[in-house]
């Protein structure tokens, strides 16, 4: 009987010691200082459940979660308006994208955490998902959404494409007046993120 636990006991540390090494060995880095795609279940969490590990990228400077493919991406097309990002927001969270229901719609300084600069947003090319549309301003939307709103009738997005953030018409967006490209619909987009700890 004695044997019998002295031995359990050592399986049980062995055990523990391979899980251990499984979890080190499953992060993966897509830069050594910021971000990384997250793999089979996400380590020092208060996720119980395992996610879809190929459907987001975690920034480890902001700890926050991103889906990795967009609106455009999953759509197929670019959004109506800016109301439409709080729509979108409820779908994905109903059918439990990646396994998780708590994605929400960005803030400016959100997006500010994966988009400092021209690095940034080389990154966000190749890290993340979205529609594959040339336009006037080259591939994939305009700019993104934000939850940020100034007042009633605008609110905020940035590009990743030339880092600016501004504010404008929660209508679709067009180019401007001073434009050569003048009434030319821009497509716009959004990427939910949710807080990894």
């Amino acid at each position: 009987m004695k044997y019998l636990l002295i031995i359990s006991i050592i399986l049980g540390l062995v055990s523990c010691s391979e899980t251990q090494d499984k979890s080190k060995q499953n992060e993966v880095t897509g830069d050594s200082d910021k971000i990384e795609i997250a793999t089979d279940t996400l380590q020092e969490s208060n996720i119980e459940s395992k996610i879809d590990s190929s459907l987001i990228v975690i920034d480890t400077s902001s700890n926050l979660m991103w889906m990795k493919n967009d609106f455009s991406y999953i759509k197929g097309r670019f959004l109506y308006d800016w109301n439409e990002i709080f729509e979108w927001e409820n779908e994905i969270n109903l059918v439990k994208y990646a396994g998780l229901n708590d994605w929400r719609v960005p803030s400016i300084k959100d997006y500010r955490s994966i988009n400092k600069n021209k690095s940034d947003r080389k990154k966000h090319s190749t890290l993340f998902n979205y529609i594959d549309s040339a336009s006037v301003w080259g591939k994939g939307p305009y700019a993104y959404w934000s939850r940020t709103t100034p007042n009633k009738h605008t609110a905020s997005y940035i590009s990743f494409i030339d880092g600016f953030a501004t504010s404008g018409n929660r209508d679709k967006q067009f180019s401007s007046l001073y434009s050569s490209y003048n009434g030319v619909e821009l497509g716009m987009s959004v990427r939910l993120v949710r807080n990894d700890k």
